[in-house]
Order: structure tokens, then sequence, then C-alpha cells
């Protein structure tokens, strides 16, 4: 391992911020839904249910490729950060699957007692996700940048994007993009195939600003 080029994770901070984004205005896009617009609900509940989607599989790749190879190679002292971070993991895990059991009754009923209680998960994750977050960036990228090599770390990333469809990458891309510094677009940039990035780059911008088209139609006002 001592002859390959070492892991540069700070294109995971642009997914970060991308994650901050778009989870922080969860509450009010839910809760901005009309009553009985079952095209509406359709619509932000989808957008709820993919967002669990894309933060579960962010999260089981590093419990499988980051946690072990830690865990492996790291002084002994740094076991109880990886236990805090495994904690924040299943503790975040529970919320999800509360968010995606809420968003399923809400998508098929269009309620507001169902809408108005997806709300209350979405809001209740948010200091738990933040603090997990500033934890990784603050500890656990700079382990990573010593520990794992850059393939090593292009699989973890790899297999995060393994477990979504391709359309739905196509769309990580333009939301990791929306907003993203000219640092975290070119540590994106390089963490990709050439390929994927000049030709998924223009369509991932689109797919994502329609996307965020169709939420700001179906979301029109906190308590509608």
């Amino acid at each position: 391992m001592h002859n390959e080029k070492m892991a540069d994770s700070r294109d995971m901070i642009g997914a970060h911020d991308a994650m901050r984004r778009e989870f922080s205005a969860l509450p009010g896009l839910i809760a901005g839904v009309p009553a009985r617009d079952e095209n509406g609900t359709a619509v932000v509940a989808g957008h709820v249910l993919m967002m669990v989607g894309f933060l579960h599989a962010h999260h089981t790749s590093e419990d499988d490729h980051v946690w072990p190879r830690l865990r492996e190679r790291c002084p002994d002292d740094i076991a109880p950060l990886i236990e805090t971070m495994d904690r924040q993991h299943a503790f975040i895990h529970g919320e999800l699957e509360a968010l995606t059991a809420g968003g399923r009754r809400w998508r098929a009923s269009a309620d507001a007692t169902d809408r108005d209680a997806v709300a209350v998960v979405a809001e209740r994750l948010l200091p738990a996700l933040y603090e997990h977050l500033a934890l990784e960036e603050e500890q656990i990228l700079p382990l990573i940048d010593r520990h794992l090599t850059e393939r090593e770390w292009k699989a973890t990333v790899e297999a995060s994007f393994g477990k979504v469809t391709f359309a739905q990458r196509l769309l990580m891309m333009g939301m990791a993009l929306h907003g993203a510094s000219e640092e975290q677009a070119r540590l994106l940039r390089a963490a990709v195939p050439a390929v994927v990035w000049h030709a998924g780059r223009p369509i991932g911008t689109r797919l994502y600003r329609s996307h965020r088209a169709r939420l700001a139609s179906a979301s029109r006002g906190p308590g509608r």
C-alpha cells in the first residue's frame, strides 16, 4: 500500500454540503404541500424517499469500505471515534426508517396529518445529521487520506453510486454541483471518470434544475 497514491477525500465535503442543503429544505418543502394535493404530495414525498436513499447509500458504503479499514490500520486510540461514527450512523438510520415509513403513508394518503408527521421527523433528523457530517469532516477525512489509498477511496464512492439508478447518479451530480465552489467542482471532476464528467455534468445539471422546478411547483408555502 505504501507505493500507492493515497486518498484525497475532500470531494466528500461537496457531497455533504448537498446533503445539508437538501435535508435542511425538507421540513419546509413538506409543510408547503396543500392537503389532498395528490400530485404535489407525490412529487415531494418522492423527493423525500429519494434523499433517504441517497444518504443510506452513502452511509452503508462507509460501513462496508471505510470503517473496517480504519479499524485495521489506525492506532487503537482511534477506536472510540469509529464507535461514535457507528452509533451516529445507527441513530440516523433509525430516523431515516421513520422518514421512509412516514413518507410512504403520506404519499398514499395526501393527508395533512400524515404530511405534518413527516415534517416533524425531517426536522428532528437535522441536528444529528449536522453533528455527524461535521465530525466526519473534522476527524474522519484526515484519517481516510492517511490510511486509505486512492483506489480504495474511489471504490467507496463507486459503491455508493452503485446503490442508486443511473438517472439518480446524474441527478446527484447536478445536486452536488448546484452552488458548489470552484474547488468543490474541481474535486468532483477529479473523482469521476472523464467520460462521466463530460457527458454527465450537463445532463445532471438539467435534471436537477427540472427537479427543483417541480418541487417549487408542488410546495407553495408553509402550512398550506
